[in-house]
């Protein structure tokens, strides 16, 4: 007879599986943590880029409102005049007189007269200032009208680093670190210890607009006297 040969498959048993020690743990955590890190950043600077952008449209904005403000109100001797400065907080401006001249040249913007948000994009009051001779409600400003507000690069304002000059109004957010701006409860923030940003929150008619450096982030915009003058003629209300 033939021998009867049989076959026995043998499985193999399973695999031992070893699981991660606490150093190839920890490695992973600080990869993990580097990676994250290293995303953070970014985030945080299209976060600033965007709220930059955002108050910048917002001064934009501002910008021609007071223009059709200018267009939509006659002082009592018929000439056009911009708004006075908010001195509350209630968003309204102020006058020492009605009609009359402001009760302060500089104070918050009046938004609700203006009918435009009260805040930058950092939840700051935007810092408002106006010529007297452009924001009499008795007697509006004339083609020949000149503010009397300065713009210079620096704090020092010496020979070639004055921006502009005779300016009707200035409107200013101080910037993400809110150094001398009142926030949104009407409390005001620590002065700033940057010269150029102290300019804006001293409460004179110089004030500073250059880029970024790190200490300075103010966003101001102004109003020339040209542009405004152009403006009411377009709109009929100067001859």
């Amino acid at each position: 007879m033939a021998a009867l040969t049989m076959t026995f498959a043998v499985r193999p048993g399973p695999a031992f599986r070893r699981g991660f020690t606490l150093v190839e743990m920890a490695v992973a955590l600080l990869v993990m943590a580097l990676l994250v890190a290293g995303m953070m950043l970014p985030l945080s600077a299209q976060q600033e880029l965007r709220a930059r952008r955002e108050t910048e449209n917002t001064l934009n904005d501002i910008r021609e409102a007071l223009t059709g403000y200018a267009a939509g109100h006659a002082a009592s001797d018929g000439k056009p005049y911009l708004p006075c400065p908010d001195t509350d907080d209630d968003g309204i401006q102020n006058r020492s007189a009605s009609p009359g001249a402001c009760a302060a040249l500089e104070g918050a913007l009046p938004w609700a007269d203006l009918g435009l948000g009260r805040d930058d994009a950092w939840n700051n009051r935007f810092r408002y200032r106006v010529s007297a001779a452009f924001s009499d409600s008795g007697a509006g400003f004339a083609l020949n009208g000149a503010g009397d507000i300065d713009v210079c690069a620096d704090s020092a304002c010496a020979a070639g680093s004055k921006i502009a000059g005779g300016i009707p109004v200035l409107v200013l957010s101080h910037g993400r670190n809110g150094f001398g701006a009142f926030n949104a409860n009407g409390f005001m923030h620590a002065a700033p210890s940057d010269a150029d940003e102290l300019e804006n929150a001293n409460g004179d008619n110089r004030f500073i607009s250059k880029s970024p450096d790190g200490a300075f982030d103010d966003l101001v915009i102004w109003l020339p006297p040209s542009v405004l003058i152009n403006r009411m003629i377009t709109a009929g209300r100067l001859p």
